[in-house]
């Protein structure tokens, strides 16, 4: 298992580091500008594309057959699975480590950059439940036999995720009250929704690669 996570880990180490050169720039920037919007942009764009960049992994995996080549070691399906999982796990704390600092030397530098000082839990909450919700869409999807179209089943994951969230947003928005209490409340649902349908999606997904032939 650890030898599984560890060649994940090292396949998605390349791309991560061109984007955290990337999301350094960006970051330098983005502390220099006072900008609400930009504070926002920065993070979900470092949140998201950090999970991004670790799902891509599964494609590179099977294009180069390394994925099939996977079953012939003394490794457990569901281990090869639960590889992945944590493997974007890892990342998306990655992202969200390059987000707090990012967010503490602004408001270090500049004062709080948003309205009140709790929606900064919503836009990380937001970020972390597009996350998790993009990997629990894609990977069944994936494993179903969609390997060869896995740039489009992202783009239908990443929508997907955003479009779960904008319901759930709403329905909250909806049912509570404006203030503190929603703010928290909505921020909890994100991430247990996300959360719970990470969960489901990696017992979907061991069992459908389970039953797979190749």
């Amino acid at each position: 298992m650890k030898g599984l996570l560890k060649n994940n880990l090292y396949a998605a180490l390349s791309n991560a580091k061109v984007f955290s050169g990337f999301m350094i720039l960006f970051g330098i920037f983005a502390v220099a500008v006072v900008s609400q919007s930009l504070q926002i942009s920065y993070a979900m764009i470092g949140i998201i594309g950090f999970s991004v960049n670790a799902i891509a992994v599964t494609k590179n995996e099977y294009v180069s057959k390394w994925g099939k080549y996977k079953l012939t070691l003394p490794a457990k399906r569901t281990d090869i699975v639960k590889s992945l999982f944590l493997n974007q796990m890892i990342w998306l704390f990655a992202g969200t480590f390059f987000v707090g600092i990012e967010i503490c030397l602004s408001w270090l530098f500049h004062g709080c950059p948003f309205d009140r000082a709790i929606d900064v839990l919503t836009m990380f909450a937001l970020g972390i439940s597009i996350s998790l919700f993009l990997g629990a869409v894609f990977f069944p999807l994936f494993f179903v036999g969609g390997k060869e179209k896995s740039e489009v089943l992202l783009i239908i994951s990443l929508l997907c995720a955003f479009g779960i969230d904008f319901a759930i947003v709403s329905a909250v928005n909806d049912l509570l009250e404006p203030g503190i209490v929603s703010i928290v409340c909505g921020a909890l649902i994100l991430i247990i929704c996300s959360l719970s349908a990470f969960a489901l999606s990696y017992l979907l997904t061991a069992k459908i690669f389970q039953k797979k032939e190749y």
